[in-house]
């Protein structure tokens, strides 16, 4: 009962250890849709993460218009660095021109700060973005 009872107290006396080891294994989804941004053309937000943590950031697009958003342009790669950067067929099946979603996962390296911009035109054009998009990253 004794080694029960000792076991029991190493336990829970580890348990806050594990708890802080595993810190910075977290993930934060931004996410807006085309209507978001016909709502508002230029989106500014912070994002806090802390290091090791995965930002995954779905942006509404259509390519059948012509318009697509720019590769992610990062201020500061030593604090956040992109790991992927794919596109989400429609799931609306049937629906020509039906808009998907780009999707980019960036991994937090280091505290600091930075920002990520995102700029939605038709490449050919030398108009100004019709949308834009910048996260303000804060890394803990």
């Amino acid at each position: 009962m004794k080694k029960l009872a000792f076991l029991g107290l190493m336990v829970i006396m580890l348990l806050p250890l594990l708890v802080i080891g595993c810190g910075g294994n977290g993930s934060t989804t931004f996410e807006r849709t085309l209507d978001d941004f016909t709502a508002q053309n230029n989106i500014v937000q912070s994002v806090t993460l802390n290091a090791g943590d995965t930002l995954t950031v779905k942006l509404g697009s259509n390519p059948t218009t012509g318009f697509n958003w720019d590769d992610a342009a990062i201020g500061n790669t030593a604090v956040i660095e992109q790991v992927s950067r794919d596109y989400l067929e429609p799931t609306a099946s049937g629906i020509v021109g039906a808009p998907g979603t780009d999707v980019w996962a960036f991994r937090a390296k280091a505290a600091g700060t930075t920002t990520i911009q995102f700029n939605y035109s038709r490449p050919w054009e030398s108009e100004p973005a019709t949308y834009t998009l910048t996260l303000n990253i804060t890394v803990n």
